[in-house]
């Protein structure tokens, strides 16, 4: 853990009070890093996970149709998935169906619990490209896990896109509001998940809210966030004062770099594998419920009628 002494930075700049590398791991024939959870904190704000799939070049192919050999449940929160490059199918007990280009995200509130599959779309396997994305598990309030299932898909057209100020960059809302423009995607709490693009030697700062919790990663190149040197695949967190965020691009060329977090999640929280709920005993239920097909069956059918 790192730490930068407070003093020296402006009141109003928010510190970073820890940093740390991002876990590198295999999912299936993937390779993944994981920012979140972290040996720092175990979420930020309601956000309890975030995976990050690295850029890969994919050579075209004869497109294969998901089997459901890679779907898996859900149950006790919301999963927001973005890809910036490659486009991504999406599947799900609830009948929930959808394509987003390269840009967008797929929504989906796992409620009480639902069985999804994302691959590539058929038409990214067949030109092939490069693909790059992430994938953020938001934690739903307790009396949100007993809703029914819902998915919304938003097309990267859709997603509020702010210029900075002196041509920096850009600040891409995914979820939750900034500077006047919010995101179509749904919260239920006050949480936020920002992609800010910063031009080669620019800087900006970033308006907070007091009371949220804040923190962020930069999946690749290098950066300077409130003063502190930040590497590439490095999650950093930032203190609870202050009332805006400070970032520098001192990198060859421009960098992505990730804000995101809300307001604390002051519930118990009972985390395994792919469920997260509020008491031990929700946990073996979501078990249960799964083993006795309660989140019912992906129709793989519908990918004939479109």
């Amino acid at each position: 853990m790192n730490l930068e002494p407070k003093s020296i930075l402006p009141k109003a700049m928010k510190p970073v009070a820890g940093t740390c590398k991002a876990r590198p791991g295999i999912m299936g024939p993937e390779k993944v890093f994981r920012p979140l959870p972290n040996r720092l904190t175990q979420a930020v704000g309601p956000i309890v996970f975030l995976d990050h799939f690295p850029k890969s070049v994919r050579e075209p192919k004869t497109p294969s149709l998901p089997s459901g050999t890679s779907a898996h449940p859900h149950r006790g929160i919301a999963t927001l998935t973005y890809p910036i490059s490659g486009d991504l199918l999406h599947l799900d007990s609830s009948g929930g169906f959808g394509i987003v280009r390269a840009g967008g995200v797929q929504w989906m509130n796992a409620g009480t619990g639902v069985i999804h599959d994302e691959q590539l779309s058929i038409e990214f396997q067949k030109a092939g490209g490069t693909v790059y994305s992430f994938q953020f598990w938001i934690n739903l309030p307790a009396r949100r896990k007993a809703e029914p299932p819902a998915y919304m898909p938003v097309e990267s057209e859709e997603l509020p896109l702010i210029e900075l100020p002196d041509g920096a960059g850009t600040v891409k809302v995914l979820a939750g509001r900034l500077m006047g423009e919010m995101s179509r995607v749904p919260t239920y709490t006050e949480q936020f998940v920002y992609h800010v693009q910063l031009g080669r030697g620019k800087h900006a700062h970033l308006p907070t809210e007091a009371d949220l919790e804040y923190a962020g990663y930069l999946p690749s190149g290098s950066a300077r966030i409130a003063g502190v040197p930040i590497e590439a695949r490095q999650f950093f967190l930032f203190g609870t004062e202050g009332s805006s965020i400070e970032i520098a691009n001192d990198f060859k060329s421009a960098v992505d770099i990730l804000i995101f977090g809300g307001e604390p999640y002051t519930e118990p929280v009972v985390s395994h594998g792919p469920f997260v709920m509020n008491t031990k005993e929700e946990i073996t239920r979501a078990y249960a419920d799964y083993r006795e097909g309660k989140y019912g069956r992906i129709d793989y059918g519908v990918l004939n009628a479109n």
